[in-house]
């Protein structure tokens, strides 16, 4: 589970950006909660230019929504906030002033990856080993 959604202006991210944004944010999420990298998908959309505003103008933000796992304490979460918007404005060349960087809750029992529903929080080893075949054998990697 989680997914990176990361939005930004229309050719601001070269494909080495991409792949170093993406494996920066893995390396957050599995550093401060434990997941394995497995679980981590980040996707990139452009935004066409005219169709970003802020405060009625038109704008050239860049934005990360990161849907996780419910479970993790405020202070955890708090961090990697703070950590994905520093790596985006180091990966990226952009301003934190240009970053908003979001993170939504979901419970586990309403999420479902290679046909199992996903675990709570800690218990990610047992449901992987219990769900190798099915994880590993959908892999593109």
């Amino acid at each position: 589970m989680p997914v990176y959604r990361c939005f930004s202006p229309a050719g601001l991210l070269s494909k080495s950006t991409k792949t170093s944004v993406a494996e920066g944010i893995t390396d957050i999420h599995t550093r401060t909660t434990g997941a394995p990298g497995l679980y981590v998908n980040v996707l990139f959309h452009e935004i066409p230019d005219g169709d970003c505003f802020v405060a009625g103008k038109p704008a050239a933000y860049s934005y990360i929504f990161g849907l996780i796992r419910h479970g993790r304490d405020l202070p955890k979460r708090q961090a990697m906030l703070g950590e994905l918007s520093r790596m985006w404005a180091q990966a990226t060349g952009q301003s934190e002033a240009e970053i908003l960087v979001v993170l939504t809750e979901a419970d586990p029992a309403n999420a479902m990856e290679a046909g199992a529903i996903l675990p709570e929080p800690g218990e990610e080893e047992q449901w992987l080993e219990a769900n190798r075949a099915a994880l590993v054998g959908g892999t593109s990697t």
